[in-house]
């Protein structure tokens, strides 16, 4: 079935939130801390700013020694070119990042892991989520995760 519909407009509006997964950079960005103290930040869209809306699922994935999946929200506002607030731009190590116009979302945080994450190493070994696209070519910010993908990191996830 696909995730579609037309509207009386002819555009194509979804029936249901897609799922996807921002990487963040710790070297980058103090994402541990930002995940303990804040329930909404600014997310940057560097891939498929065309593609995510409200409502949308967020896997929340720090990379490094123990990458994985720290946290799940849902995207609460349409793109907007913008800087990072002025929280956010307190996380970024190098200040000017958080000050660039890029294209940004929101996202609230419905469930954080930090205590107990999802790493990369139990999902090599799924069979429906070794081929996640991170987990294939981890270069990126945004990435897409299909249907199926998204029913088992639920099953993952206990939800």
């Amino acid at each position: 079935m696909p995730n579609t519909q037309a509207t009386t407009h002819g555009r194509q509006v979804r029936r249901f939130p897609r799922t996807w997964l921002f990487q963040a950079n710790p070297n980058m960005y103090e994402i541990e801390t930002s995940l303990r103290v804040e329930r909404d930040e600014m997310w940057n869209l560097r891939q498929h700013h065309k593609d995510i809306e409200v409502n949308d699922h967020v896997l929340i994935w720090i990379a490094g020694k123990q990458a994985g999946i720290y946290a799940v929200g849902t995207v609460t506002s349409p793109p907007i070119v913008t800087n990072d607030t002025v929280k956010g731009i307190g996380y970024w190590k190098d200040k000017r990042e958080g000050h660039r116009a890029i294209a940004r979302v929101w996202v609230r945080y419905n469930r954080v892991l930090i205590d107990r994450p999802l790493l990369r190493d139990f999902l090599l070994c799924d069979p429906d989520l070794w081929n996640l696209s991170i987990l294939r070519n981890p270069r990126g910010t945004n990435f897409a995760v299909t249907e199926a993908e998204w029913k088992a990191l639920k099953v993952w996830l206990g939800t």
